[in-house]
């Protein structure tokens, strides 16, 4: 049995960044609504890349003890994780429409990051160079979506958001609760880095099983949490944007930033299973978003199921490139 400490500290990691999450997200979300945010530009930027700041930090603490395995398998995972767990367990819940207005932009983003990851990465080692490309890509779909969002509202296409609908935190509170989110995010990710590598140490898993699995659940728990809210507030609008958002910041921002620590090898794992796997979620997800589907408890046991499989295959070492490769004669 491994020491008591690595499974205390990755169990307490993940405690601590899943309140500290929850911390980042509600002061944000109350600063942004008091300035008016539409829900989707709240759920894709304060929401989706709030909630992805414990996916950044373990993937550039993973990327700074050299754990390329950690920090690669806990975006992809995450990116999977995102769409089938934070959209299917809120369904089960309570049900919510996916194709508001203006997802349509997100979701073409998101299908250009994906697609990006997978060539880069499917041709090259993630350089520097690739994350100034990412961050490029990704500062530019940032500018874009908030001019406009600006120009939605001036227009009185967007009403934005009441602001009776924002959480009952005073500014100075929101703003406190901002830094305290940060802090108690990195020392999650220090605690669930050191535990994770420490098990998979004593079992001899391998890195990216544990980025992809555990690492990628842990570090969606602030998605799956915010998801949750909004389906139950019946804020569907939110909880696309949440994932659509998280998936982009995922692979542009945190595949940016440890790039810039590369060359990184990827391991075979991921372009012969993950990368597909995380192909097919997101397209799934275009799929809800253009035919406007309602995602209710079938869907979202389905969703669940989808990911059981996923993780049997990832178990069972699973080699989706080696069915349409030919044959060695």
């Amino acid at each position: 049995m491994p020491d008591l400490t690595l499974i205390a500290a990755l169990i307490g990691g993940l405690v601590i960044m899943a309140f500290a999450g929850d911390f980042l997200v509600n002061g944000a979300v109350a600063i942004a609504r008091r300035l008016g945010v539409s829900p989707l530009i709240a759920g894709i930027f304060i929401v989706g890349f709030g909630t992805s700041a414990p996916e950044m930090i373990v993937s550039l603490n993973a990327a700074l003890e050299d754990r390329a395995g950690l920090a690669i398998g806990n975006i992809v995972g995450s990116n999977i994780a995102n769409i089938f767990l934070v959209l299917g367990v809120p369904a089960l819940i309570m049900p919510f429409a996916a194709g508001g207005s203006g997802q349509g932009r997100a979701l073409i983003a998101m299908l250009v990051a994906t697609a990006v990851w997978i060539c880069v990465t499917g041709w090259s080692t993630l350089t520097p160079l690739t994350g100034i490309l990412f961050l490029m890509i990704l500062l530019g779909y940032c500018g874009v979506t908030l001019i406009q969002a600006r120009r939605a509202v001036a227009s009185g296409e967007d009403p934005g958001v009441e602001l009776e609908e924002a959480p009952h935190i005073s500014v100075a509170r929101a703003l406190a609760y901002v830094p305290l989110g940060i802090g108690g995010l990195v020392l999650g990710a220090h605690l669930i880095i050191a535990g994770g590598v420490g098990i998979a140490t004593f079992y001899n898993v391998p890195q990216e099983w544990i980025g992809l699995t555990l690492l990628a659940i842990g570090t969606s728990l602030p998605e799956i949490g915010a998801a949750i809210a909004a389906a139950m507030r019946r804020h569907g609008e939110v909880a696309i944007g949440n994932v659509l958002g998280s998936n982009i910041f995922n692979i542009l921002g945190a595949g940016g930033i440890i790039s810039f620590f590369g060359p990184i090898e990827i391991a075979p794992t991921f372009t012969q299973y993950d990368h597909w796997v995380m192909a097919f979620a997101a397209l799934l997800i275009g799929v809800f978003i253009m035919t406007h589907a309602r995602l209710g408890r079938l869907m979202g046991v389905l969703m669940l199921l989808i990911y059981a499989l996923y993780i049997y295959g990832l178990i069972s070492r699973f080699n989706l490139l080696g069915l349409v490769q030919p044959s060695a004669a």
